[in-house]
């Protein structure tokens, strides 16, 4: 039942390989609990004992949640088809803790450093043939939030040079538009571009980047620059966001930027960004200053 359903929501959903590999690992991880255990996997007992498993074994809400949506949504689509009478969650009362953790993002500091080392390197090589990648990566990463996943799929024709937009090809197959607007940054690119034509547009040589050999490339750069910090490429995504809604970017362009679905994913910049408000009014020391008027 695993495989047809794992094969009706490739149809229906269109989600990446990834997603669809999560599913199917997720469900194993069920069923050998349930088998281990010797319960009814189809009922609510079951789910609520798989859920109490979880937790004692100290897995992160955020994995707990995850588990169970992938649950429901199977068994709804067995209710669906008719394989089962009902899905087991329908009577079932079951709250989940949430993941309260906020995005890790690298300091303006340290993204500034980051930035002036790519740029570094980027101007020592004047051929368009000598164009470091990676170092156009890191700015790309930076100024437009795109995940690793994205980077490393984008090619030479999804870079408009006209205004500097790059189609990105996101999660569930979904495209959007990121710009370039800076117009160093886009040159580099541009010229990167005609160099890689009918080609992927990062890759050394014809070897296609892999996300994990982007994340040490990134890693040793970063350490290059002198910043102390363990740099990963979801930290510049995040660090992205946050830097532009600290600057004043409105979320609903932020949640485009970044491919959210849900405006709802976006929303926990916000909180950053409050960590940011409160830096500036300890920075602020205003009572202090009044007390020292007086």
């Amino acid at each position: 039942m695993t495989k047809a359903y794992i094969e009706r929501l490739r149809i229906a959903r269109n989600p990446s390989e990834h997603t669809l590999l999560a599913y199917s690992s997720d469900l194993r991880n069920y069923r050998t609990f349930a088998t281990t255990q010797a319960i009814n996997c189809a009922n609510g007992d079951g789910i609520l004992a798989y859920v109490g498993h979880l937790t004692r074994s100290g897995a992160a809400a955020r994995t707990v949640r995850r588990r169970v949506a992938c649950l429901r949504g199977f068994y709804r689509d067995l209710a669906r088809e008719k394989l089962i009478e009902k899905s087991p969650f329908v009577e079932l009362e079951l709250q989940l803790p949430r993941a309260r953790s906020l995005p890790r993002a690298i300091s303006r500091t340290d993204t500034r450093a980051l930035a002036s080392a790519a740029w570094r390197v980027c101007r020592g090589h004047r051929s368009a043939f000598a164009i470091p990648p990676l170092a156009v990566a890191i700015l790309v990463l930076i100024c437009t939030g795109v995940r690793v996943g994205e980077l490393v799929a984008l090619r030479s024709d999804d870079f408009h040079g006209d205004n500097g937009a790059l189609r990105v090809h996101g999660k569930g197959q979904r495209e959007r538009f990121v710009f370039l607007v800076d117009k160093d940054l886009r040159s580099l690119v541009a010229r990167l571009a005609a160099r890689r034509a009918g080609l992927l547009l990062f890759a050394n040589g014809e070897l296609p980047w892999s996300t994990d050999w982007v994340r040490r490339a990134l890693r040793a750069f970063a350490t290059n620059a002198g910043i102390v910090c363990k740099i990963t490429p979801h930290m510049l995504r995040h660090t992205c966001a946050t830097l532009l809604l600290e600057d004043g970017v409105d979320l609903r362009f932020l949640q485009r930027l970044l491919g959210h679905e849900s405006i709802s994913t976006t929303a926990i910049y916000a909180h950053v960004s409050d960590a940011g408000l409160q830096r500036a009014l300890e920075n602020a020391k205003l009572l202090s200053r009044l007390k020292e008027a007086a």
